[in-house]
């Protein structure tokens, strides 16, 4: 076990400013469009009539002006047809309409009647700090929808926005926006890259439609589909999203979280991947409070901490990673991290070469130690350890140590034929791990009390050894009882094999419960 875990969700904020800036591009445009009255001629250097054109066409070159309600548009040349109510410009092709907007392109083809303006070629559109720029750019009053294509880009001054896309859309009914194909918005926070990209000015809601990346400096988003509200500092992401911030992957069906308050929540296959720790947690409920850098997973909760041959699988109820900063008397300016995994309710844990479950187990950061409550037991190879309460000693990512404290109980089987079983009892006991997670050596502590069935040379047993003491101290090697010792008042017996009655070869309080250990990962589900 060697666990770490820091949380630091972290969706940029998605300002409304950065959507809002097109819609006020926009509204001006749509104003000038109004349809029914009729398109006036202000001025032109010459004027011809060109009947080829259709009844009543007059040909205009020169300084050309006309005006159609409160919006003039200027160009070189320009044919303007008044039976149909309609016009095309051409040339420095220029719209204005009160002091905000400015309509620049090479062409223009308009009617007052169908609604209809269609301009193309270098076009540019200013509103106050906003510029919009493409080759074509269409707006509809049928349709009530202004729409660029082949291409588009918006820049704004003051929001330091530039958003690009091969398809815009506007619609004036609704006040949305649509952003379709390679859309791209750039912004010195954060750069948003999807396939469709919409934005209802009086919701305040960006949506996501299609593959979306959301990249700013520390972080990275994605999702097939979701939204941004700007108002609230909300957002949600479905269909194979994950986010990845400060070394973690965090994973789900739904990726919900909020800006202000800093509370997330994974809704089904929820996953956090600590990459630099090896640590994985998952659940169907999984949520986060990063003001208080802590999670709480239930529901299926899993924990997987990865070593370099072996992984450690660990399931509970319900797993709380909580973080507590305490300040430090003696140094008034600095405070002191407490960090600490929960498993609350059937805890289970499953390893190659140790497995284990209680009610409760507690990871604490600080001081590397994994607690045991209630009912703990645990299985090192051969070996099932219980007492009342238990806890590992940890040190470089290994186990230093095991605590048996109160009714410790070690027992393993003396062999796989028969019911023997080698056992050691105290009030408490110190267990030393080697580097290969095997018990060395174990410290008996009060009352010290042992069965073990002695074999000879050729492996035949010799007799059952009955000792007990004050306290003890035996070494193991490969998991095999090596050497006894009692410190204080040793009494010891060897009895025959078959003397002993079966009452007499097993200590009070016996219970061999290997019908309880996890055989492998996914028994760690069933208690």
């Amino acid at each position: 076990m060697n666990l770490r875990l820091n949380i630091n969700l972290k969706v940029p904020a998605i300002t409304a400013g950065s959507f809002a800036i097109i819609l006020m591009l926009f509204i001006p445009f749509t104003l000038f469009a109004q349809g029914g009255s009729k398109i006036e001629i202000i001025n032109a250097n010459s004027l011809e009539y060109d009947e080829s054109l259709g009844k009543n066409a007059k040909r205009l070159i020169g300084d050309v002006q006309f005006k159609h309600e409160d919006a003039l548009m200027f160009c070189d040349s320009a044919y303007f047809y008044s039976e149909s109510n309609s016009m095309d410009a051409y040339g420095h092709v220029r719209i204005a309409q009160g002091d905000s907007l400015r309509l620049f392109g090479d062409s223009l083809n308009y009617n007052g009647t169908t609604k209809k303006a269609l301009l193309r070629g270098h076009i540019r559109l200013e509103n106050r700090d906003i510029t919009l720029t493409t080759n074509y750019l269409d707006y509809d009053r049928t349709l009530n929808m202004a729409y660029y294509f082949g291409g588009g880009t918006v820049v704004s001054q003051k929001e330091n926005n530039t958003l690009v896309s091969e398809l815009g859309y506007y619609y004036t009914e609704s006040k949305s926006f649509n952003f379709k194909k390679n859309v791209v918005l750039t912004n010195p926070e954060y750069t948003i890259e999807g396939d469709t990209l919409q934005y209802g000015s009086q919701s305040k809601i960006v949506n996501f439609l299609g593959p979306t990346t959301i990249t700013s400096k520390n972080d990275f988003i994605y999702c097939e589909n979701g939204w941004y509200n700007t108002n609230a500092n909300t957002s949600k992401f479905f269909k194979n999203s994950y986010l990845y911030s400060d070394n973690k992957i965090i994973t789900g069906d739904t990726i919900y979280y909020e800006r202000e308050t800093g509370y997330g929540r994974i809704d089904c296959n929820g996953a956090i991947n600590d990459t630099i720790e090896g640590l994985i947690l998952e659940g169907n409920v999984i949520e986060l409070f990063q003001d208080r850098d802590s999670v709480m997973i239930t529901n299926e909760a899993l924990m997987m901490q990865l070593f370099d041959v072996d992984t450690l699988f660990l399931h509970a109820d319900t797993f709380k990673v909580s973080t507590q900063y305490l300040k430090i008397d003696s140094l008034p300016n600095q405070t002191d991290t407490i960090r600490n995994l929960f498993a609350y309710n059937h805890a289970k844990f499953y390893k190659t070469d140790m497995q284990g479950k209680a009610d409760s187990i507690v990871y604490n950061f600080s001081d590397s130690t994994v607690n045991f409550y209630h009912d703990p037991v645990l299985w090192s190879e051969t070996n099932q350890l219980t007492s009342d309460f238990t806890y590992l000693q940890m040190k470089k990512g290994k186990i230093d140590a095991v605590y048996l404290n109160e009714n410790a109980f070690i027992i393993s089987k003396a062999d796989s034929l028969f019911d023997n079983f080698n056992q050691i009892k105290g009030i408490n006991m110190i267990g030393h791990f080697n580097d290969s997670n095997q018990i060395r050596k174990i410290e008996v502590l009060e009352d010290a009390e042992t069965i073990y069935y002695g074999r000879d040379e050729a492996g035949d047993y010799i007799g059952v050894n009955k000792a007990e003491g004050t306290n003890m101290l035996v070494f193991l090697d490969n998991n095999e009882l090596s050497s006894l010792t009692f410190i204080k008042d040793p009494e010891a017996v060897l009895y025959p094999i078959k003397e002993p009655s079966p009452k007499d070869v097993l200590l009070k309080g016996f219970n061999w419960r290997v019908n309880q250990r996890p055989k492998n990962r996914f028994d760690i589900f069933v208690w």
